[in-house]
């Protein structure tokens, strides 16, 4: 067994799980969202050292239009990271709150709510356009054998219902609204129970990890063809 894989395995599943956990506010509560929040900060670190070679490697290598996409889509995450750990510990009011920041707290709330939902949607996306590298790790450190004929349909059908379910969350929550700044404030739904809340996230989760990495089958099969028809 891998030690580093597993290791990344880990930490990549911590930090999908804690991501849903924070975006369900009203679930955690304040000082678990800003403890949580600090966590996954700390694992943000970690996921970075634990895959420092794609820093190394950034400028080097064929600039495939699949390698552009994924590059570009951890481009955004770093940048709405920051932007979320920056406008986190400005209006902290527990984990941060000895630094005593008053100024600009206001934006810094609306820009870390918008800046939250546009995590959620761009970490899903990264993962979605590396998931087979995920699902090979995977297989190679559980020792998992491949899903073939009828079992890798029954999965694709899951899959697809998983992102029917989060198409439906996405709307349910108005998370629209929250990406592009209409809603500036958070709000709770009393009428759902927390397992509820949680599961909206995880399907939202589910549905871009689906059309981003359907999106980035379709580009290579694309690219193949144009390939092929050119030779």
């Amino acid at each position: 067994m891998n030690a580093n894989a597993l290791a990344r395995l880990a930490v990549d599943f911590a930090m999908t799980a804690l991501m849903v956990a924070l975006m369900a506010y009203q679930v955690v509560g304040d000082v678990a969202h800003e403890v949580l929040g600090t966590l996954v900060g700390v694992l943000f670190i970690v996921h970075a050292v634990l895959n420092r070679h794609w820093f190394a490697h950034f400028f080097s290598g064929r600039a495939t239009p699949m390698r552009v996409l994924q590059n570009f889509a951890i481009l955004l995450v770093l940048l709405d990271a920051v932007t979320i750990m920056v406008t986190g510990v400005m209006i902290s009011g527990t984990v941060f709150a000895f630094l005593d920041i008053t100024r600009g707290v206001g934006v810094a709330r609306s820009l870390h709510l918008a800046a939250s939902y546009w995590g959620m949607v761009l970490m899903s996306v990264h993962i979605g356009l590396h998931w087979s590298m995920v699902m090979g790790m995977t297989r190679a450190v559980f020792r998992l054998k491949v899903h073939r004929g009828a079992s890798a349909w029954l999965m694709r059908l899951g899959a697809a219902a998983l992102a029917v379910c989060g198409a439906q969350a996405f709307r349910r929550v108005d998370a629209w609204g929250f990406l592009t700044l209409r809603n500036q404030f958070a709000f709770f739904d009393e009428t759902q129970s927390d397992f509820a809340v949680l599961f909206s996230y995880f399907f939202i989760m589910a549905l871009f990890i689906f059309l981003s990495y359907y999106t980035g089958r379709a580009l290579q099969a694309f690219l193949s063809a144009r390939k092929d028809a050119a030779r």
